[in-house]
Parts: structure tokens; sequence; C-alpha cells
């Protein structure tokens, strides 16, 4: 396996990463929680160390599955999760639509409490908001809070990761 440096962080991540969601979701097919496991483990196996998940992926389940595969691993494996949409609020689901996002700092803090508890660790490498509109992007308190996680050691590291399908490029123009 080939591993480089993540953007400018001190993070040395595999070339090929694993993303949870393809193991915590029903979307690329049924797969139980063992074949989950057994293909975390087996890509830890052959050197991935970079593992991509989310807390709404499931509900959570996309950070448990990989705390169950490879917690004993903590420390050979950089961890990228995700936040911003509203899990903890009921809401109906209708295909694959999306869930409400909250971006206020109260919030962000407590999704990044959630997503330790369930990923069994004290520390994400990589916390990135999930699909965020132009607008969240240009408030500062979002990038407050994360700075506090950092000074904290609850986050490493902190990022933005976009989906293919919200409307990026036109909201730019």
């Amino acid at each position: 396996m080939k591993y480089r440096q993540l953007g400018q962080t001190d993070l040395n991540v595999s070339e090929v990463g694993f993303g949870a969601w393809t193991v915590s979701t029903n979307w690329w097919g049924k797969i139980t929680e063992q074949e989950g496991i057994n293909l975390l483990v087996r890509a830890y196996d052959l050197g991935i160390n970079f593992i991509d998940t989310a807390d709404t992926y499931s509900n959570g389940y996309g950070e448990e599955i990989v705390a169950k595969a490879l917690k004993d691993q903590r420390h050979d494996i950089v961890i990228a999760t995700k936040f911003g949409y509203d899990i903890y609020s009921p809401f109906e689901r209708i295909g694959h639509e999306e869930r409400p996002q909250k971006w206020t700092p109260e919030f962000i803090k407590y999704a990044c409490e959630q997503s330790l508890k369930r990923l069994e660790t004290d520390y994400i490498d990589l916390y990135q908001l999930h699909n965020p509109r132009i607008d969240t992007i240009e408030k500062d308190e979002v990038f407050e809070v994360l700075n506090e996680l950092v000074k904290e050691g609850k986050i490493r590291h902190y990022g933005v990761a976009l989906g293919p399908d919200i409307g990026w490029f036109e909201e730019g123009e």
C-alpha cells in the first residue's frame, strides 16, 4: 500500500481509503454486521489505514461498526467522520431524502461527543462538515467551535466533505 500526507496535516493516510457507508447502509446491498466487520479488518490487513464514516450513516451505525472492527488498531488508523445532519430529532426519510442540518455550536459539540462514544475513542483524526451550504461555511461560530474541539484534543483536524449532488456548482455561480 502507498501512503501520503493528507493536505497540510500530520496525517499519513493510505492512498486507498475505506468508506464505511458501504458496510453500514443498505444502499449497496444487504451486508451483515459480521460481513462488514470482516471487510474492514481485511482492508486494514491489506494496509488501508484511512477509514471514512459519518454519524448519519444508519443513525450512527457507520461509526459503531468501525469501532467494532478496528478498536484495537485505533492508533494505527486514521478515522474521518462527518457531522451536520440532525440524526437526533425525529425524521421520516423518504427514499434518499436528506435530513435537516444543524450548525449551532451546541449541536456541533453534542454531535462530536456522540461520535466519540460510538467510535469508542477519545479523539477523531478528521472531523468534517457534511455537505454544508455556503452560508454555513461563512459562519465564524462554526469554525470557532471546531478550533475549541481541537484545543480540547477531541479532534485533530477539521475539514469539509461535499457530496456529488447538492447544487454546489449552481450555488457558487
